[in-house]
């Protein structure tokens, strides 16, 4: 309970003032990654210098976030995955969410099993999953790609009904490669699982330069057809729950997010949150490419480079909108928390 308070304190705070250390953390703990996606090309990246277990541990030595978002690449490429989480729990986090490929079917549900026993609060396995077989398939660049992606959130799904503080969701990106095709997607997965919409967290594609190694690439489909989606989206999911309710938020700002590029709310990144890639530099978040220092140059304390001359100016360019605009769900959730008031 202590942990939710902290982090819904935060959240409050966040509505009206720059926060001394962000409780949101994206992290980014390797760029290897065993896909070959259409939508991203990390894979395409050659890891280099990635942060250690060790310097991982000096990291969340000095910060106390409430809430985690562990990214790739792919994550359980990491062979110290669980020792990682292992640490990030003793800080007090509330949330620990994980997004993967399904590549690795047995061994990331033998590490979710034992990241569990590390009794988080609250821990969130998406599994990405971006249409019918064929589809995801072409998508991914790797046949077999959609069974195993099925399988995993099978095991996993039935792992959640033994666990109060454990949930999962197939993870649907909207790009002109999967136009129109979620109904198909919903249908195909119930003859290996029972599902429904709410199985499902959506979002649309994003270009990054220094994170998905992607740049302004025609991926995202004509407004008017993108729109066709959103639209059967939010009449086919329901909005039961905090989390359902901030999704729901997020799908519907999306229209707005298409008119203009930028974001339809006052950006949170920089004060709430902030994205640590795998070799150590920090960012805004994942899309705005601006350095503002190494995790190694600050001795390993984020919140030196947090309140650093940089950051500011950075957070400056933010507040102004002088940003390269995004609506991520990486960056949109808190930033719908911090603007509630």
């Amino acid at each position: 309970m202590y942990r939710l308070l902290k982090l819904g304190s935060r959240i409050l705070l966040s509505n009206f003032k720059t926060l001394k250390e962000p409780y949101k953390l994206t992290f980014s703990v390797t760029d290897k990654c065993n896909s070959k996606c259409k939508i991203c090309s990390i894979w395409k990246k050659k890891p280099v210098n990635e942060l250690s277990y060790e310097e991982i541990k000096k990291i969340f030595g000095k910060i106390n976030p409430s809430w985690v978002n562990i990214t790739g690449g792919e994550p359980f490429l990491r062979n110290d995955l669980y020792e990682i989480a292992e640490i990030i729990q003793k800080r007090g986090v509330y949330l620990f969410n994980i997004t993967t490929n399904g590549l690795l079917v047995d061994k990331t549900l033998d590490e979710i099993k034992k990241i569990l026993n590390l009794n988080f609060p609250k821990v969130i396995v998406v599994v990405s999953l971006d249409g019918p077989k064929e589809t995801h398939d072409e998508i991914r660049g790797m046949n077999g790609s959609w069974i195993n992606s099925v399988n995993l959130f099978k095991q996993l799904k039935k792992l959640s009904k033994t666990r109060k503080n454990f949930q999962t969701y197939l993870g649907y990106t909207i790009s002109k490669f999967n136009l129109h095709l979620i109904d198909k997607t919903l249908e195909d997965v119930k003859r290996e699982v029972g599902v429904t919409m709410k199985d499902f967290h959506f979002n649309i594609f994003h270009t990054s330069s220094f994170y998905y190694n992607t740049h302004k690439q025609q991926i995202l489909p004509e407004k008017d057809e993108l729109l066709e989606d959103i639209n059967y989206i939010l009449k086919e999911k329901g909005s039961i729950g905090v989390l359902s309710l901030l999704e729901r938020k997020y799908i519907k700002l999306i229209k707005e997010y298409l008119d203009t590029g930028k974001s339809p709310m006052k950006c949170k990144a920089l004060v709430s949150s902030c994205f640590i890639a795998s070799n150590g530099d920090v960012y805004p978040c994942i899309t705005f490419n601006k350095k503002l220092g190494n995790i190694r140059e600050s001795n390993y304390n984020l919140k030196k480079i947090w309140n650093s001359e940089i950051s500011f100016s950075i957070r400056k360019m933010i507040e102004e909108n002088r940003c390269d605009g995004c609506w991520t769900p990486c960056e949109a959730y808190q930033t719908i928390l911090g603007n509630l008031m």
